[in-house]
């Protein structure tokens, strides 16, 4: 097999990810303008065909887990979230761990956080003050957090709940996206890591969380996350060590909260920077009337768009990657075992021939049609779809509504706001401060 059948692309693997890492949404506009909708993206991690071509995207995300490994290998998603996480796990196992963890992320048992994701908005409004800046990229943060500290370790204490979101949002702000693609970065040198900071964050973060544990095997068992995992048996009858358990609480607090907190920061920026999408989503709010039930708010069809619109334009997780253990066809490109696969949400929420304006924040294009899973890609796909996926959607569409319900808000930046790389995921430079215009009882 010859390079010849790999697709084009710039080899340099040092410049590829600092251009990256600059911009992105312009990288990506200047190489698929180049090379087409699929390209080669080479990184200290090894070569990468990276592609927006909805065809492609089929064929990657309807691989069998055998046929696929994670990427990158050396130690880059167990570096984050440790190496027992369903992030990292593969084959048989990886099956094992989703039945086992799914359950509370859909139907009836994620419906049953309604109240506590409502509750987690209410009393972060609590906070606010008329003629108050906020920035709304720390406050979602806050109530995601809360909802996860509550839904997930089943905290009702306040303290409690502060030191869990504290010592998250420590270890979050702590990653450098450096250290996902210079696998170097990551190694220790004479006992010493490189980012400390990273180091004695994880460490804290580690100590919160086997202490939760052990309070959980103490008591009985009761309706959150954590208790269901530590009472859960496989199917041979074991149970998760407290080492597992650690490692998918580290996933469920990181890998939850993100999506849904940066989501929500977006749905906020974008709306009030276009006004009549923001007229458009308070009439059709208003027809549910002033108490409305959960499921009256999550079926709002304007407001799903307006959630689903806003991960379009800015996915927060920008790349899905697979490792081949077999050759795919993609086109015309042959890419053989041991070289990885990339479907990259921003090329393909931007790709003018499924998004027509994709620069235009445009909710009304999820009315007009359906996009297949392999057009619309902000959870990833496939077989490691995010398990959280409903329940970041549910959360968010609670969350919107029951700001807008009580605040009128306006920006108090008017300078667009542009995503940049948080360790793994993509948020607002600089946050989006949000002024407190009025609170409604």
């Amino acid at each position: 097999m010859t390079d010849s059948t790999l697709p084009p692309g710039i080899h340099n693997k040092l410049l590829n990810p600092i251009l990256y890492l600059l911009g992105p949404y312009r990288f990506y506009e200047k190489v698929f303008a180049r090379y087409g909708d699929t390209f080669l993206f080479v990184s200290p991690n090894g070569p990468v065909a990276v592609t927006r071509d909805p065809e492609h995207v089929k064929q990657i995300f309807t691989l069998d887990t055998s046929q696929i490994e994670i990427y990158p290998d050396n130690d880059g998603p167990e570096f984050i979230v440790g190496k027992n996480s369903v992030l990292v796990m593969t084959d048989d196992p990886h099956r094992r761990e989703r039945r086992l963890l799914s359950p509370p992320f859909h139907g009836a048992r994620m419906r049953s956080y309604a109240q506590v994701m409502q509750q987690a908005a209410r009393d972060e409004m609590k906070s606010w003050s008329v003629g108050q800046v906020v920035d709304f990229q720390l406050a979602m943060q806050r109530i995601s957090l809360s909802v996860i500290a509550q839904a997930v370790f089943g905290l009702s204490d306040p303290d409690d709940v502060q030191r869990t979101q504290q010592l998250s949002a420590d270890y979050m702000n702590s990653l450098n996206p450096l250290m996902l693609f210079f696998p170097l970065l990551r190694k220790e040198y004479f006992g010493r890591s490189l980012f400390p900071k990273t180091v004695n964050a994880r460490r804290d973060l580690e100590q919160l969380l086997m202490e939760q544990i052990q309070r959980c095997r103490a008591r009985p068992q009761s309706e959150d996350i954590l208790s269901m995992m530590v009472h859960a048996r496989y199917d041979d009858g074991s149970a998760m060590s407290d080492e597992q358990i650690r490692d998918e609480l580290f996933t469920l607090m990181l890998a939850g909260h993100e999506t849904t907190a940066l989501g929500l920061s977006w749905m906020f920026y974008h709306l009030y920077h276009n006004p009549e999408t923001l007229v458009r989503l308070r009439q059709e709010l208003a027809t549910i009337g002033t108490s409305p039930d959960a499921e009256s708010i999550a079926h709002c069809r304007y407001l799903d768009a307006c959630a689903s619109e806003s991960l379009r334009m800015y996915p927060i997780v920008a790349e899905t990657f697979r490792r081949l253990r077999v050759p795919i066809q993609l086109g015309p490109y042959t890419i053989p075992a041991g070289h990885a696969v990339s479907v990259s949400a921003i090329g393909v929420h931007h790709n003018p021939a499924i998004y027509p304006q994709s620069q235009q924040f445009r909710p009304e294009r999820f009315l007009e049609r359906k996009f297949t899973p392999f057009e619309y890609v902000p959870f990833g796909g496939g077989t490691r779809r995010c398990i959280g996926a409903a329940f970041a959607q549910y959360e968010m569409k609670l969350v919107a509504h029951e700001i807008l319900r009580h605040c009128e808000l306006s920006p108090a930046n008017t300078r667009p706001i542009l995503p940049a790389m948080r360790g793994p995921t993509f948020g607002p430079k600089g946050g989006v401060p949000m002024q407190i215009v009025r609170q409604i009882p």
